[in-house]
């Protein structure tokens, strides 16, 4: 079983077929159209099928080939949901861009506040035990001073996640 033309392939044919239709050759296409001769003659026969869009559309219009271009309902109605989930990344909420998974509830802003607050006393922790780290005497082992940043530094409790 074949699989169907590409999109390349499809407009290559079109664009052929209009140019003969109108009685041009590949050499006055290309002159009129800003290119060279041997790109029509390779992308009209598939051998360059990654030509830019806007020459490929500058070509159609010359031979006056009407394009219809539309997306099927359901891929932007897709491409609008996960427009929003992206959107709703970017304000904090918790979301996935999984189009098959339902958005999670958004976080409270006493959560995402309280998760502020525990990253930065993490950061905190962690600059109060590297300080004390570099204030070491210089003759201090690494494995000496690598012991002063674990026992200085805060630990972090683990986060507690609803059950799912």
């Amino acid at each position: 079983m074949s699989s169907p033309p590409s999109l390349a392939s499809r407009v290559a044919t079109a664009l052929r077929t209009a140019r003969q239709g109108r009685g041009l050759s590949i050499a006055q296409l290309a002159s009129r159209g800003g290119v060279s001769p041997r790109l029509v003659s390779e992308f009209e026969r598939g051998k360059r099928p990654h030509v830019s869009l806007d020459t490929a559309l500058r070509l159609l219009q010359l031979v006056r080939v009407p394009l219809e271009v539309a997306a099927p309902s359901s891929e932007v109605d897709n491409a609008e949901a996960r427009a929003e989930r992206r959107r709703n990344t970017w304000v904090g909420q918790k979301t996935t861009l999984n189009a098959m998974a339902e958005p999670p509830a958004p976080a409270s802003y006493a959560v995402r506040l309280s998760a502020v607050a525990q990253a930065s006393r993490l950061a905190v922790g962690l600059q109060h035990a590297h300080r004390a780290a570099a204030s070491a005497p210089s003759g201090m082992r690494a494995t000496e001073k690598r012991a002063i940043v674990k026992r200085t530094t805060v630990k972090r409790p683990r986060a507690k996640h609803p059950t799912r």
